[in-house]
């Protein structure tokens, strides 16, 4: 816990966490761990929300190797499966602690903490001497990019700072489209990807952008190449948390240029650095890691669409791109400002 109390030292107040009873759910602020006599469980002070298919995993990796951060591995999908009533979604105390107890215990009923794992020190400079957390707890589920309710997230931990991972959209789809025919082999994936796309995708006339069909069209296909629509994700996003909440990597960067990425992340997050370079190796594919990387373990088959499904794929993102570039240019959303966002 003392080198733990040195690093944080330089650190932003607002990534100073307490440690309070779970009865006090109702006043933890993201990052605040919650003390029981079953054990400890923290909100995160950070949650990357997406999107699936565009190296979540490998950032977790990466967060993880910090010693400040408290990474609970995984996915832990709470808020995608989550039904809410209109009471909880009006977020009173009641249903405000409630939600914050539910989720923390969530997070960690797999995984019991204690002060150590959490760096937990005394610290009579907070009220009635509560001890101070030193690590933040991060959290990462994809699915809650387009599948949660933002409204919740915002209720539960309205202060937590907020990660999306991107992909060229046209890639993650046939990326996913891979997955699923080659390894999860599902039933609405058993055509070849030129059919499902083909079957998917129409134009009301030559020349014309291509439209998603509204019928006869499966749910997982649907949602597989709308999730790719993210500028009208993220809106929903920043109708609960402000901009400066929020941060855009895009996947592209990251395996091109992931230190200059990290430390884009920990200036956000507002973490002293971490000489990442010191346990980083380069793989089989020549690109940075941590560890095994999660990629090198796709064995499946990734036969890429033909020219033309490619290009109908890239002509139906077009104006969402559009869209995207603008949006993330008024909220200042990017990590890397400068860099041309791909796809």
């Amino acid at each position: 816990a003392n080198s733990l109390s040195r690093s944080r030292g330089a650190m932003n107040s607002k990534l100073t966490h307490r440690l309070l009873p779970l009865s006090e759910a109702g006043v933890a602020e993201a990052g605040d761990c919650l003390e029981a006599p079953r054990g400890l469980f923290c909100l995160p002070a950070v949650v990357n929300i997406g999107v699936q298919k565009a190296g979540t995993g490998e950032l977790q990796t990466w967060l993880g190797a910090h010693p400040l951060m408290l990474a609970h591995g995984g996915e832990v999908h709470f808020f995608d499966g989550l039904r809410p009533s209109a009471a909880m979604l009006r977020c009173g105390q009641r249903q405000r602690t409630n939600l914050r107890q539910r989720y923390a215990r969530h997070l960690w009923h797999r995984r019991p903490l204690s002060r150590d794992n959490v760096g937990a020190a005394a610290s009579s400079a907070m009220a009635a001497g509560a001890p101070l957390v030193r690590r933040l707890a991060y959290e990462k589920t994809p699915a809650y990019f387009d599948l949660s309710n933002p409204a919740l997230l915002a209720c539960a931990v309205p202060r937590a700072e907020l990660l999306v991972m991107l992909r060229a959209p046209a890639a993650r789809a046939i990326s996913a489209y891979q997955m699923c025919a080659g390894h999860i082999h599902g039933k609405w994936c058993q055509a070849s990807i030129d059919e499902a796309i083909g079957s998917a995708l129409t134009r009301s006339a030559s020349g014309s952008v291509p439209r998603l069909r509204r019928r006869h069209l499966s749910p997982q296909l649907k949602r597989l190449l709308t999730m790719g629509m993210y500028s009208a994700h993220l809106h929903r996003w920043l109708e609960h948390f402000d901009a400066a909440q929020m941060r855009i990597l895009w996947l592209e960067h990251f395996k091109s240029e992931p230190f200059e990425c990290m430390d884009a992340v920990q200036r956000f997050l507002g973490l002293p650095p971490h000489d990442y370079r010191a346990s980083a190796t380069r793989n089989e594919k020549g690109l940075w890691v941590i560890g095994k990387s999660k990629s090198s373990s796709e064995r499946w088959d990734k036969t890429p669409p033909s020219p033309e499904v490619n290009a109908t794929l890239h002509q139906f993102y077009a104006p969402w791109q559009r869209t995207l570039a603008e949006l993330l240019r008024a909220h200042n959303l990017s990590l890397l400002p400068a860099r041309p966002i791909p796809g």
